[in-house]
């Protein structure tokens, strides 16, 4: 039934009525009156196809909303089993286990939802924690936590212990995050293919509205910027859609503060703008008011370029500072489990083992652990110290487990099982973004030859135009045929030819920023994929614009 979906997604009948059917049904009814009393023909029919649409999300929320909260729980399901497996060795009481989970809104999401609703039946409801399981696994949007439940209900009822159950469930869990994990790599394979393949389509109308003028009365320079206006849009939607798509699975960290790393990168990309604006201006300058022989023989696509160029120095920064988290978070797993290990064999010495550790090599972890050190040495909060070790590092894998580490053995928690469970866990997890790093490089380097096949595309197509507006306006046409042929003044093709740039520009800016939200690292790199795209599409066009001179006997513009 339809209405049996609403409480899974947190609404009322009546609510739902009220706050979408209602008020779309009444959105709807104005629309149509608007279209039969005010629109005629084709653009009537595109108005009252509206309240279809209208009516259509409305009906469509609750699923809408069920799939996405599907989505969240399944994400962040490898978080949850983890945290959950290292906070049942503390053997605290299975309510105050609950309320917990309940309270990690940040790290969990969804699920902290989730054991909120499990802790309300344990308090309550006087339910069992078995009984309490198996009455949201019915009612859980995620059909893999919702079997999660089911078993945990099962073995509580047999008399499992509840950490022996999640131990044994590590395996099982991470497992089915990594199918999630590979069907998303998956889509996004797919995703990447829809992207070529939308950006070569729209490339090819613009191609078709600098032509199309000159077969049909249509405004040379209106036609291409309906195509850009249309080539914008698309591009748009597509981000929006790769990014509902793409499972939440971030590098930088989310603390609160700037970190040093974090006042670095923001420090480059200041001087990074105020080179951008002043070499810009002094270009502009130079080439329009200063009349600087060397700047002035510049085309404006190097022109701009170079005027853009230093944000690459920001990019670059951020993208060596992100090399180095990653392998921050390649040495992590054995730098816990080796710390778990000396904490066991000493007998609880957390200090003592982390001033061993700090002293041996992991690479760049090793100054980030020597902060750790001497943070904890000083005995004043050694969960702040935790929490700022993970903040330092600029990882919020480093940030999200090493806090599990610390809340376990906090409680009374076994370290050496902990450290454990999470080096396991986050290894697994390092190997499945190795693959999708790798995934992302390859969609970075079909987006850089796009950008070269764009340009090239374009600026041919601009040619051909300018050679066949040259035979035209060099024929001697009658009267009568003047109002069939058009031409295209200078002044509009130079217009068309920094229009045509412009969606160079615009699929620049937004394939740097979709690489980056595709890996999940710091979007300052995106500069420098934009800058390296850009100076592509840059060099491509002009050459291209200088092979159709020669071969056509095109004109530049300046």
């Amino acid at each position: 039934m339809f209405f049996d979906i609403l409480p899974r997604v947190g609404l009322k009948p009546k609510e739902y009525i009220l706050k979408f059917i209602l008020p779309a049904f009444i959105v709807s009814l104005l629309v149509i009156v608007l279209g039969i009393t005010y629109f005629t023909g084709y653009t009537r029919l595109i108005v009252l196809l509206l309240p279809l649409l209208l009516m259509g999300s409305a009906i469509g929320y609750p699923y809408i909303e069920l799939d996405s909260q599907r989505q969240k729980i399944n994400e962040r399901l490898h978080v949850f089993i983890t945290k959950f497996g290292v906070l049942s060795i503390t053997d605290l009481e299975r309510k105050h286990l609950m309320h917990l989970l309940s309270t990690e809104k940040e790290e969990l999401g969804q699920l902290a939802n989730e054991s909120h609703k499990i802790y309300v039946l344990l308090k309550r409801w006087n339910q069992s924690l078995a009984e309490s399981c198996r009455f949201l696994a019915n009612r859980c949007p995620s059909s893999q936590f919702g079997d999660f439940l089911d078993r945990m209900a099962y073995s509580i009822d047999s008399g499992q212990e509840l950490k022996e159950f999640l131990s044994g469930e590590q395996d099982i869990i991470m497992e089915d995050y990594s199918e999630f994990y590979k069907r998303a790599l998956y889509s996004l394979d797919m995703f990447k293919e829809m992207y070529v393949s939308a950006v070569t389509s729209v490339s090819f109308f613009v191609t078709f509205a600098i032509i199309a003028p000159f077969l049909m009365p249509y405004d040379f320079v209106t036609m291409v910027t309906v195509a850009l206006l249309g080539f914008i849009l698309i591009e748009v939607l597509l981000v929006y859609a790769i990014k509902n798509k793409l499972p939440y699975d971030r590098l930088w960290h989310t603390g609160e503060k700037p970190t040093r790393i974090d006042l670095k990168l923001k420090k480059w990309l200041t001087i990074s703008v105020l080179g951008t604006v002043i070499l810009t201006g002094f270009l502009i300058w130079g080439k329009f008011i200063g009349g600087i022989p060397q700047i002035m023989s510049l085309p404006y696509q190097v022109l701009f370029a170079l005027g853009v160029t230093p944000l690459a120095i920001s990019g670059y920064i951020a993208q060596v500072e992100e090399n180095i988290v990653i392998r921050k978070e390649l040495n992590f797993p054995d730098f816990l489990r080796s710390l778990g290990d000396s904490v066991c064999a000493k007998g609880g010495g957390m200090t003592e083992s982390l001033q061993y550790l700090s002293s041996n090599d992991f690479g760049p972890l090793t100054k980030d652990l020597e902060g750790l050190y001497k943070r904890v040495s000083i005995r004043i909060d050694s969960q702040k110290a935790w929490r700022y070790f993970g903040y330092d590092t600029c990882s919020y894998l480093i940030q999200l487990f090493s806090e599990m580490f610390e809340r376990c053995t906090y409680l009374g928690g076994n370290a050496g099982e902990a450290s454990n469970i999470i080096g396991k866990n986050f290894r697994k997890i390092i190997n499945l973004r190795r693959s999708k790093y790798q995934n992302v490089n390859q969609f970075a380097g079909i987006m850089y030859g796009l950008a070269g096949g764009m340009a090239l595309t374009l600026y041919a197509s601009s040619g051909v135009a300018s050679m066949v507006n040259g035979l035209y306006t060099s024929l001697e046409v009658p009267d009568t045929m003047l109002g069939i042929v058009n031409t295209i003044t200078p002044g509009d093709f130079t217009l068309i030819s920094y229009l045509i740039y412009s969606v160079l520009v615009i699929y620049s800016v937004v394939s740097g920023y979709l690489i980056k939200l595709m890996d999940g690292g710091h979007y300052q790199v995106s500069l420098l994929h934009f800058v390296i795209m850009l100076w592509v599409a840059s060099i491509v066009g002009y050459v291209t614009e200088i092979m159709t001179e020669g071969l056509l006997g095109s004109s530049l513009p300046i």
